[in-house]
Formats: C-alpha cells, structure tokens, sequence
C-alpha cells in the first residue's frame, strides 16, 4: 500500500503522528480516504501482513490514537482530516468514508385503496370478479398492515464525516448532523456497527444504526465525552480482544487504552 508520509512530532505526547493519506478497496467495496495513525514511522507494512494485519486494524490503530489524545485533553494535536462538510469554529474533522445506516421506522400508515372492480354479465362472471376482489384487498391489507410496523431499514449509501462533536451523514436523499451531545445512549453493536439512540424535534425517540469501517471511533469519540462510565469503556471490549498484542507482533506500539471509563 504506497503513501505519502509526513512526519509530525507530538508536542507533549509519548507518541508521534504519521499523516498518512491513503486511497485503499477493502474486501466490502469500501473505498475510503483516511489518515493513519502510527507510532511507529519506520513499520514495515510486510511485517505487518505477515502478523495478519488487515485494512481494518489500520482504523483501529487511528481510533486508539484519537482516544488516547481525546482521554488526556489533547484533541488540539490532532490533525484535522479532509472533509467537504462545513465544520463548526473549535471542531476537529477525524475522518470521512463511506458509510450505510439504517433508521428504525414504518414504511406505510396501515392505509391502503380497496379494490372494487365490477362485472356485468352471467353469475360466474359476476362471482369470479368479486372473488378476484376479495383477493386483491386481503392481499393490500396484509401489506399496509406490515408497512406500518416499524422496523430496519437500510437507507441509500453515502458517506459520513466523524469529529469531536458529532457525525455527519449524507447520501443522495438528506443530509444531517447528529451531536454527540444529543444523544439518548450509544452502542457499539458489531465491529463496523454503532446503534445510537435520540429525541427528535418533537420529543419522539428515534434510533439509527450506523455502519462503516470508522464504527469504534465513532464509538469511543461520543462515549469518552458524554458515556464515560459506558460498560464497553470500563471492560475494554469496545475494542477487539488481542489487539495490542497484534500491534506488537506488526511492530506497531498502541496506546494503552483499552479501559477508558
């Protein structure tokens, strides 16, 4: 994987940034921008392949560097990462990629248009007809009554923007911003996966599960400023078991944070 790397000492920090941009296809299609955070600027990414590093340790090896920075009140010495969206005066941009998320809602009101086809002519075609009716209504009822559970439901890709305040989604349909600050409570779900609950405008609970390779720092990001005593931070399983001993295998040093609560 060929980079361009620049070399940032962290004023204060046991640790130093390389601000790596890198265009990489994970094996889900994703095709993300990132910036990697290393401790080591000399790792050889062979090395690192043959302790089983994957793309997706890569993002948790940023993650684990932001939590570190963000835990000891050092978000300044993070660097901002490219973004299209409008940040705020005092935001920090993390990262940006790819992304899918699904809104826990009804699709229908439980309405539906009665059949009401007509016939003329002998009785069984008269009969035939109002049978077909029958069918067709049972068949309409059915499925408004289906339509008006709420459920999962995958909206179109797009892409989200993660920073120390709130994430940001966007896809062909809408576009919105959810502070970290507005949220009910927060769950890491699956390794790519956060669900996050919210009052809307109205007061009206609502959820969103959010899924994309940034899925920890998402994570770890609202948790350590709004959920510190989360059970995922205090029993470290927010991260994956035996990573920083992967890290080390890959001759990369991790942060040592695994219990953040």
């Amino acid at each position: 994987m060929d980079s361009d790397t620049d070399f940032r000492g962290v004023t204060g920090s046991a640790l130093s940034l390389v601000s790596a941009t890198v265009e990489a296809v994970s094996p889900h299609g994703w095709v993300v921008m990132r910036v990697v955070f290393d401790p080591l600027a000399d790792i050889e990414r062979a090395l690192a392949e043959q302790a089983g590093w994957t793309w997706f340790d890569d993002y948790l090896l940023y993650t684990c560097g932001v939590a570190d920075l963000l835990a000891r009140g050092e978000i300044a010495l993070i660097p901002h990462t490219a973004t299209r969206v409008r940040i705020e005066p005092g935001e920090v941009g993390l990262a940006e990629g790819s992304v899918n998320w699904y809104t826990w809602r009804a699709t229908g009101d439980g309405s539906w248009t009665r059949s009401r086809t007509t016939a003329v002519g002998p009785n069984p075609i008269v009969a035939a007809a109002q049978l077909g009716n029958a069918v067709v209504n049972r068949t309409r009822r059915t499925q408004a009554a289906a339509a008006a559970q709420p459920r999962w439901v995958a909206e179109r890709p797009g892409s989200v923007m993660i920073s120390n305040r709130r994430l940001h989604l966007t896809n062909p349909d809408r576009s919105f911003s959810l502070h970290w600050s507005a949220l009910e409570s927060i769950d890491l779900t699956a390794p790519d996966r956060v669900g996050c609950r919210f009052p809307d405008r109205d007061g009206t609970l609502q959820q969103i599960q959010v899924q994309t390779p940034w899925a920890a720092l998402l994570f770890v990001t609202a948790a350590l400023q709004y959920f510190p005593h989360h059970p995922l931070l205090k029993n470290g399983t927010w991260l994956p078991a035996g990573f920083e001993d992967k890290c080390h295998l890959a001759g990369k040093k991790c942060p040592k944070v695994r219990t953040l609560g």
